[in-house]
């Protein structure tokens, strides 16, 4: 697969969960572009997310899908 916004990804910082609350850092003003390619992914897993100026909260159905979302986006990144 391969993803068409993968250059909004270079903004990308980190990530990190809490429980099925999967939080995403990106450089300052570029969280919104990169929700909205995450929500253009469609994964079935993603509730609903929100954005800031750089900092994303998703909310996942459940932990382990939290990891399998963790894991789709480290493939993206690197």
């Amino acid at each position: 697969y391969t993803f068409p916004y993968t250059t909004l990804f270079r903004s990308f910082l980190s990530m990190d969960m809490a429980q099925n609350i999967l939080v995403i850092k990106t450089v300052s003003g570029m969280a919104s572009a990169v929700c909205a390619a995450i929500d253009a992914m469609k994964m079935r897993e993603i509730v609903g997310s929100i954005a800031g100026d750089d900092t994303i909260m998703c909310a996942i159905r459940t932990v382990d899908d939290t990891y399998a979302v963790m894991k789709k986006i480290r493939r993206i990144v690197e």
